[in-house]
Formats: structure tokens, sequence, C-alpha cells
């Protein structure tokens, strides 16, 4: 890990150790000693079940796009996504890029139509998104609490605003095209020699892997039972979400209300896409017991309760995946993409010459 990521995960130390001086450190101290252990280890097992219907929301898709994958291997995958994800900064976009490749080169299946899948994967993730933010607005808008109220609107806004430029993106042949050379023309402003080198990669990407996707996720979006299957998977992924924090207040002896846990879930969604420290780690514990006790709960139960999910949704997730990423050994001996197979690239590009044909 390099020192910048050290210095990330320090900072989210340090602002947990804050949080938990601000609250009361001999108060949490106390809630834990009298929480039911019980409770916090069904709120672990849900968190696995969780996991399980997202893989099984992926292999849904996968298998609308005649990919065969284990589950085994799905599920492994998300971990190495996760590992990823929780330890790079930004919108979580490398974490998506490796279990496309992780899950490509276990099964032996293209790029592509992996590639299809995992963003049809995350876009389906909002229809229940979009259901939670409403519920979410409308509750905090009951409450006669403004300032929070006007703070979700924006937060739902950026969500949607967000959400449809990337879909916009991916789905245009013209904007993608754009937006491919934009993000060379901005590498080769930071390092010139390494996009020289790379422009070979960006004209693939241009020309053959963009197409392709277009290809293979209006072959998914066409797939009517693996969209309302994976839009099922979905809803039973928020639902036990919002389950698992329940029974963590449960365990703590100060339960809450879902829709209050709906609303946190909401405004930690938009935060963490945005958070430039990995995870969000530091970021998100602060974020999310501002908005527990913005809605009456008290401090240290606010803190208890979000360090103890954090620890199973990200702390966790953090370590496992690092030993199922370690336990990985891609040919080279190292997680780099290898240079596409000539072949593969001329059969992409009649590919997407007979879609369009079709008119697909």
């Amino acid at each position: 890990m390099d020192k910048k990521r050290i210095a990330f995960f320090a900072g989210a130390l340090i602002v947990i150790g804050a949080l938990i001086n601000w609250a009361g450190a001999q108060g949490i101290a106390d809630i834990l000693r009298n929480s039911d252990i019980e409770y916090f280890l069904l709120a672990i097992v849900v968190y696995l079940v969780t996991l399980l219907a997202w893989a099984m929301r992926w292999k849904v898709l996968l298998k609308g796009l005649g990919i065969s994958a284990p589950l085994l291997k799905v599920f492994k995958a998300i971990f190495v996504g996760m590992f990823f994800n929780n330890i790079s900064p930004g919108a979580k976009g490398l974490g998506e890029f490796i279990r496309v490749y992780y899950l490509s080169r276990e099964t032996k299946e293209p790029y592509g139509p992996m590639t299809a899948s995992v963003m049809m994967d995350r876009m389906l993730d909002l229809v229940p998104i979009g259901v939670m933010m409403l519920f979410a607005t409308l509750y905090v808008y009951s409450l006669g609490e403004t300032g929070l109220t006007v703070l979700i609107i924006i937060l739902d806004v950026i969500m949607i605003g967000f959400s449809a430029l990337v879909i916009g993106l991916l789905m245009s042949e013209k904007k993608a095209h754009s937006a491919i050379w934009w993000i060379y023309r901005q590498y080769a402003r930071i390092s010139p020699k390494g996009a020289e080198k790379r422009i070979e990669s960006f004209k693939k990407i241009d020309e053959v892997t963009i197409p392709r996707f277009q290809h293979d996720f209006k072959i998914l979006a066409k797939s009517k039972s693996a969209t309302l299957m994976a839009v099922f998977y979905s809803f039973v992924y928020w639902t036990l979400t919002i389950l698992r924090y329940y029974l963590i207040f449960l365990a703590i002896k100060h339960p809450i209300e879902p829709i209050a846990i709906t609303v946190v879930l909401v405004v930690s969604m938009v935060v963490g896409m945005f958070a430039v420290v990995p995870g969000g780690a530091g970021i998100i514990e602060a974020v999310n017991t501002a908005v527990f006790i913005a809605l009456g709960i008290d401090p240290q139960y606010s803190v208890t309760g979000v360090l103890l999910e954090r620890l199973i949704s990200y702390w966790g997730p953090t370590v496992i995946g690092s030993f199922v990423t370690a336990g990985f050994k891609p040919e080279g001996g190292d997680l780099a993409l290898p240079a596409p197979d000539r072949r593969v690239l001329d059969e992409d590009a009649e590919l997407e010459k007979a879609s369009r044909r079709e008119g697909l």
C-alpha cells in the first residue's frame, strides 16, 4: 500500500477516534458492554445473505448474455471488487473494473459482455435506490426539518443527474467517443509519454470495446426476464441492508425506525460517490452519525451504531477481499490487463457491424 493510501487511512482512524471522543468513549464502552451479541452476529449473517443477493443479481445478468459463471466465483469477484473500491478513492470505478477482470480470467469469458453485465448490474440498482430516495425525502419533509429536507433534495438531484450523465455517455456512441478522447487529453497533459504509449489502447476502447459493450448492453436491456429478476434481487439487497442496520441498533438496545436508516443510506450513497478518501473511510462514519443525530438519535448510540455497521460492511469485506485477491494468480503474476487478442478484436468489430445492420 502506497504512502498516500496509508495517509488516507490514518486520517480516517483519526476522524473515527475524534467521533468516539466527542460522543464519549466511556458511554460507548458501556453501550457495547450491555449489547446483545446475538443481534450483532445475526447482522453479520444478514450481510452475507445481502452479498449473496448481489451475486445472484449479477449471475442472472451474466446468464442473460450466455455466460455461465459458478456462484462461488461470482461471490469471490464481488469481494475482490469491494476490496479495490475500499482502498481506492473516487466513485468506485476501479472495483467494478477489477471484478470484471477477475471473473473474466476465472471463467475465460470475454471482457465486453462481462463489462455490460456489471454496468447493467449498477444501473438496475437505481430502481430501488430511486424508491428509497422518494421515501426518504417524504419522511424528512414530514418531520418539518427544513434544512435536512433541502439537503436530501439536493442530494437527490445530484444522484439523478450523475446517473443520467453516466448512462447517456455509455449509450451514446458519439458522446462515448468524445468522453474517451477527453480523458485521453487530460491524461496526456499529466503524462505525455505515458499517453503516447497507450494511444493504441484508447483507440481499441473507442473502436472495439465501447461498441461491443453497447451491443451487449442492448441485448440485456431487451431481456425482460433477466431485467425483472435482477430488479427483484436489487430490492432484496437493499431491504436486507436496512435490516442489517436495524439489527445493529437492536444489538445496542436502541431500536430505530427503518425509514430513518433509509435516510442515512441515501445520504451516504451520494457522499460515498464523490469521497476522495478510499471507501469514504472516516467521512461516511461522520456523515452517517450527523444524519442520525439530525433525526433525533442520541449521539452515543448514533456513533456506536454507525461504527458497528461499518465494521461489518467496510472493514470486514476489505480484509476478506484482500485474502481473496492475494489468492488470485492471473497469468503474468499481477492484475495488469493483457493486450487483447487480435482475433477477438476482429470478431468484436464484426459483431458490432452485424448489430448495426440488424438495427440493434
